[in-house]
């Protein structure tokens, strides 16, 4: 599994139950993150100058993966808030590269709307789909688009929220006790970025809600089944 995302943290706030899910399976999961998350502006993050918060983010990304079961990790230095005007072929080759060199099955980023809309998130996606295209029958069988569902959005009070609609809903991935304190474990590793973790956990039960993630689904050429799976492997054939 290749899991594609813009900034530090993105992996462990967003779908990081089932990437620690997969990996405690013993998929091998592999993470391609563009920034060093820089410009971050969550807690302490705002009195950091950004070469000490990016110096920061890159050793809390490497403990997160750690705690999700990540097997390797890179960072390409695009810069935070940017990703968008950065070369595109550029960012398409450096996808393409780990795409051939890890032939991942599954392919996994946000969803369209960038779940919170920042501009990075949806640019990632763009990169992804047309990396996919580009490494062709070297490219995953299918790829996902992790995102919040309507009925989960209003417990985050984030008015600026993108949510996954339920007609999008393509698979939903039920998540255990383990892979829930690896992700938690995860989140708590991103010190950084904790503040918005606490602010969470007094909104909701947080644990609770991350028994499911939710995904919708590119155009893969695995055929899409009538009904959300609960299996992001679902109709994959081993090379």
């Amino acid at each position: 599994m290749l899991c594609v995302f813009a900034h530090p943290d993105d992996e462990s706030y967003g779908p990081g139950g089932t990437i620690a899910t997969y990996s405690l399976a013993g998929v091998e999961v592999f993470l391609l993150m563009f920034t060093a998350g820089e410009a971050g502006s969550i807690g302490i993050s705002k009195d950091l100058p950004r070469d000490e918060l990016g110096r920061r983010r890159r050793l809390e990304l490497a403990a997160a993966c750690q705690a999700l079961g990540v097997r390797e990790h890179r960072i390409l230095g695009a810069p935070d808030g940017g990703v968008a005007k950065v070369d595109r072929v550029w960012a398409i080759a450096e996808i393409v590269h780990d795409i051939r060199r890890y032939r991942p099955h599954v392919a996994m980023t946000f969803h369209r709307g960038g779940v919170s809309g920042h501009p990075d998130h949806i640019a990632v996606t763009t990169y992804l789909d047309e990396a996919i295209a580009a490494a062709g029958n070297d490219g995953p069988q299918v790829m996902y688009e992790w995102g919040i569902p309507r009925d989960k959005a209003p417990l985050y009070e984030r008015p600026s929220l993108v949510p996954l609609e339920e007609q999008d809903i393509a698979a939903v991935i039920a998540i255990g006790d383990d892979a829930i304190d690896h992700k938690i474990a995860a989140i708590r590793a991103h010190a950084t970025q904790v503040d918005f973790f606490h602010s969470l956990e007094q909104k909701f039960d947080y644990r609770e809600m991350a028994r499911h993630e939710s995904f919708a689904r590119a155009p893969s050429r695995v055929a899409a089944p009538a009904a959300p799976v609960s299996d992001l492997f679902y109709g994959i054939e081993a090379d």
